[in-house]
């Protein structure tokens, strides 16, 4: 049987971001705390391994490997939460890929299946937020299924869903998923005296705001979480939403779908 070969490069502004070599330094690091000896591992040189870190570091939104001097053993080197979320990611997503490439092997020679298979693998999502969590908790009634999951800084986020899509993504307690929301679907609000009926109330930091002459794009961070809403640019100057500040984004619980790796 043929045997198609993969590998995984995450770029980011056309820079190189990612690859299996990057992982498994990081993984050193986590394992050790320190960079020299990943690198004696790997069998590359210390200026080698830190021109990665520091190509990483800056390419990333928040710091993948920090520094700690002093104290009575020395210095030590380790992952930040932002890091060690990035290789559970990067794994996740090396195993579909995984699961894909032994799909298309056993396709290689029906060329009619190959092509029905590139058009499924070939669908898109438009909805903005794709957030990985972990559920936590399900309550079902006769018709629907509740869905609570946490989201890496333990604020956790509800979903209500059919019972029968959660029988048939065959969904139980400590499964990894992610949760698909429209930008549309996420108001931004003052978490300051907030008394609203939604089930959903993440706080976090906005990290960027897009103005346009009508709309506006808010992203908020919310631990390794970047959550994006689209609210009108006249509710950014009532609001005085600005980059830095704590905001809350509300989301109903029936305007979150599902998904299951």
């Amino acid at each position: 049987m043929k045997k198609l070969n993969t590998e995984i490069f995450l770029n980011i502004e056309e820079k190189g971001y990612l690859g299996k070599g990057r992982i498994k330094l990081l993984e050193l690091i986590d394992r050790y705390g320190s960079i020299s000896r990943a690198a004696r591992e790997l069998g590359m040189s210390y200026k080698t391994a830190w021109d990665n870190i520091d190509a990483l570091n800056n390419l990333s939104p928040y710091p993948v490997v920090v520094s700690k001097s002093g104290g009575k053993g020395g210095g030590k080197t380790y992952l930040t939460e932002y890091g060690k979320n990035l290789i559970k990611q990067y794994r996740i997503i090396e195993e579909i890929i995984k699961k894909i490439s032994k799909e298309l092997s056993l396709n290689l020679d029906r060329t009619e299946d190959l092509l029905n298979l590139y058009r499924r693998l070939n669908m898109k999502i438009s909805a903005r937020n794709h957030i990985t969590a972990k559920i936590s908790d399900i309550k079902r009634d006769e018709i629907n299924a509740q869905i609570t999951a946490d989201l890496s800084d333990g604020q956790k986020l509800k979903s209500v869903i059919t019972k029968d899509s959660l029988n048939r993504l065959n969904l139980k307690i400590g499964d990894e998923i992610f949760m698909i929301i429209k930008a549309s679907d996420v108001l931004v609000a003052l978490p300051e005296n907030l008394s609203i009926s939604a089930s959903n109330i993440i706080k976090g930091k906005i990290i960027r705001i897009m103005k346009g002459d009508i709309n506006a794009e808010v992203k908020i961070s919310a631990g390794n979480s970047v959550i994006t809403g689209i609210i009108t640019s006249e509710s950014v100057k009532k609001l005085d939403l600005k980059e830095g500040k704590e905001v809350a984004a509300v989301i109903k619980a029936s305007d979150i779908i599902i998904g299951k790796f």
